[in-house]
């Protein structure tokens, strides 16, 4: 079986409670305990893998450099484009002396969003090393002189150290770097960096230990970063750049802890993880409902008590003040757009498991066709409890980053967030005061540093928040009739985690291999009787139906020089079936296409795919794109949409005809949800 781990031994927790007397276990229970605590371990490594990576990001953003560093090895080297630097100790020197320089924290007048996202992670046979890719996806500049795109992929290489996950080797690949007056259409006038690297001159402060070995130097020529993984279906691939696949190691794991103590840590610790990945779908059924102003669905996220801050706009106080904050904006309507991406989530749910903390990020499209469009970003520092066995929304706090109008972008427009509402006032004034971009600010982070495990190191003239100490919690131990009900839920509970996690690596793969038009690799992920249909193209029907359609209407297979088709996956909502044999999936696609010297453009819409889990291998058993958008890059989706979908090939036509008809923006069509809200059941 191909799963995104190999078994390896983890050690119990602390919080294990040991009252009672040690006695003889059963074998064949003791095996089964054995199994569970090898997944539970290794799906807490991959959570901890993610929180690492995103919390780079997250530093990486504000210029936290002390952190930044930390989460490295020792030894680890960082193939950044201003060189190679071998040793956290030379990577700190480089992010201080390079890139900051010589301080923590970014400065006013500088932005450096950088997204990291779409991960495919592995860990490895033993547990002890793991690798992943990412995309940055990178919005920077200087207000009043510059701003550019970038746009990338990572190959990372992490190490367990001492039972802490942490970044052994970094290889950054450069994809896109663009002005962006221009976009990628035209020649960037300054090689753009995606990564912490200074510009690429030859006099740095702290000199690289080796020069740069490899990249290709992005667009406008081909670009393929070196792909750690096999097909996840397939496991083939005949290309120079594909890896093999990862061999399969079996749980060795020896405990004397008595069989109930230790059926009971491992089962919290099992719905431990399940729900915080409950509480990333929240996140992200969330942003759903804000696209389409389904403002009744987004407040019943929310507990009775509740609270939501948007920015400086004060506090809005219960359910029902929250509804009425957010239908200010009005309904959903034509002309429209109102897409509210929500990504880089970081979960950490309290160890009695009855509340959780979120740092999340989202980034808006926002305009009236005929208008004004906008940027916005920012961050969530949101918490959440647990009612009745559902998790619902205690109290939602964002922090903008900047708000930048279309046709200027960040280096020229910086709008201020909006104060308190006149037509509805808050409840309580702002909780807090600051200024956004073009100041510099860092909204406090609600987790300490994943390697250390100390608060944030924050920037001079600001302080940390004074992170509270969470009790020990330490489970009941069930009685012998309950023992084999609590582990059955518990393998439940953390199959369910590794599900999701494997179901993301496939959604994300594809993205990766649709980039790249690598058809076959994408036509292998699909099972032998999937289907695809796209942009209202009609139905294609089996693997190779959807092979053959790939190249006859997209093009020859592989990339070309000058063309670019980013499609960005973000925002997954992944729900697995009860008996573990299929799942539904929504996720957001944002495209960046074009012709080098030609074009630009921008492209948005929804996925609504299943997966079917065929011999143990998760596979598309569906993949149906609803497009939402199109617009050229000068003057984007409020000047320049794209209406016409393309409809069916005649080239190479489909074997269904479109199971649902639509048009594009400023048109707006209810896209349908494979689920129900998660709080009310409506």
């Amino acid at each position: 079986m191909r799963v995104w781990f190999a078994a390896a031994a983890f050690a119990l927790s602390a919080a294990v409670s040991c009252t009672s007397t040690p006695t003889p276990n059963d074998p064949a229970l003791d095996a089964r305990l054995d199994r569970l605590e090898a997944e539970i371990g290794l799906a807490e490594d991959m959570a901890a893998i993610k929180k690492l990576q995103r919390a780079y990001g997250y530093y990486l953003d504000k210029g936290l450099w002390a952190d930044l560093a930390e989460l490295f090895a020792d030894d680890a080297q960082a193939n950044y484009p201003a060189g190679v630097f071998i040793g956290k100790a030379s990577i700190r020197e480089h992010l201080f002396r390079n890139f900051g320089p010589g301080e923590i924290g970014l400065g006013d007048n500088r932005l450096y969003n950088h997204t990291v996202m779409q991960p495919v992670v592995h860990i490895a046979p033993g547990g002890q090393t793991a690798q992943g890719r990412w995309r940055a996806f990178v919005m920077m500049g200087r207000y009043g002189s510059s701003a550019s795109w970038a746009e990338g992929i990572y190959e990372i290489g992490y190490v367990k150290d001492a039972g802490v996950w942490k970044i052994a080797k970094l290889d950054y690949h450069s994809g896109l770097g663009a002005s962006y007056d221009t976009g990628w259409s035209k020649a960037r006038e300054t090689p753009a960096s995606a990564t912490p690297a200074a510009p690429r001159v030859r006099n740095l402060a702290h000199p690289a230990d080796q020069p740069r070995s490899t990249d290709c130097g992005g667009f406008p020529k081909v670009c393929i970063a070196p792909f750690h993984y096999a097909n996840p279906v397939s496991g083939g691939g005949g290309h120079a750049w594909r890896a093999p696949a990862l061999p399969i190691e079996a749980p060795v794991i020896s405990s004397s802890i008595p069989a109930r103590d230790r059926a009971a840590d491992l089962a919290h610790r099992a719905e431990l993880l399940d729900d915080a990945q409950l509480i990333e779908t929240l996140i992200s059924i969330y942003g759903y409902y804000i696209d389409r102003a389904q403002w009744d669905q987004a407040a019943e996220l929310f507990t009775d008590k509740g609270t939501l801050e948007m920015g400086l706009g004060g506090v809005y106080a219960g359910k029902d003040r929250i509804r009425s904050f957010l239908a200010l904006p009005g309904s959903s309507r034509d002309g429209w757009l109102n897409d509210h991406i929500q990504y880089q989530t970081i979960v950490d749910v309290a160890p009695d498991g009855r509340s959780a903390r979120a740092r999340s990020r989202e980034l808006a499209m926002t305009g009236e066709f005929g208008g004004k469009g906008q940027w916005s970003e920012g961050v969530y520092e949101n918490t959440f409890v647990r009612a009745g066995g559902v998790w619902k929304i205690a109290s939602l706090k964002f922090y903008p980053t900047f708000i930048t109008d279309y046709d200027e972008g960040w280096g020229k427009s910086a709008l201020p967030p909006p104060g308190p509402s006149a037509a509805l006032p808050p409840d309580r004034p702002p909780t807090e005061t600051y200024e956004i971009y073009p100041k510099a600010h860092v909204p406090p982070l609600h987790f300490a540093n994943p390697v250390t495990g100390k608060p944030t190191q924050y920037p001079k003239d600001m302080s940390a928040p004074v992170l509270p100490r969470e009790a020990a919690y330490h489970p009941p131990h069930p009685s012998a009739e309950k023992l084999d009900a609590l582990l059955t839920e518990a393998e439940r509970d953390v199959t369910r985690v590794k599900d999701r996690h494997e179901i993301e690596n496939l959604e994300n793969a594809y993205g990766y291999y649709l980039d790249k038009s690598l058809w076959n690799e994408l036509a292998d992920l699909f099972a032998p009787s999937g289907s695809m249909e796209l942009a209202q193209r009609g139905v294609y029907v089996g693997r190779e139906r959807v092979r053959g359609f790939l190249p006859t209407v997209f093009g020859q297979e592989g990339p070309k020089d000058g063309r670019l088709g980013n499609h960005l996956q973000w925002q997954p909502v992944i729900h697995v079936a009860d008996d573990g044999r299929t799942a539904k999936i929504r996720i957001r696609l944002v495209q960046q296409m074009g012709q080098y010297g030609e074009r630009a453009s921008w492209g948005g819409g929804i996925y609504e795919n299943t997966a079917v889990k065929e011999d143990g291998i998760w596979k598309f058993q569906s993949v149906h794109m609803f497009n939402t958008f199109t617009a050229d890059y000068a003057g984007g989706w409020a000047k320049n949409p794209g209406r016409r979908v393309p409809g069916p090939s005649t080239a190479s036509p489909p074997d269904k005809p479109p199971t649902v008809t639509f048009e594009m923006f400023p048109k707006v069509y209810d896209i349908p949800y494979h689920y129900r809200n998660p709080v009310t059941g409506r």
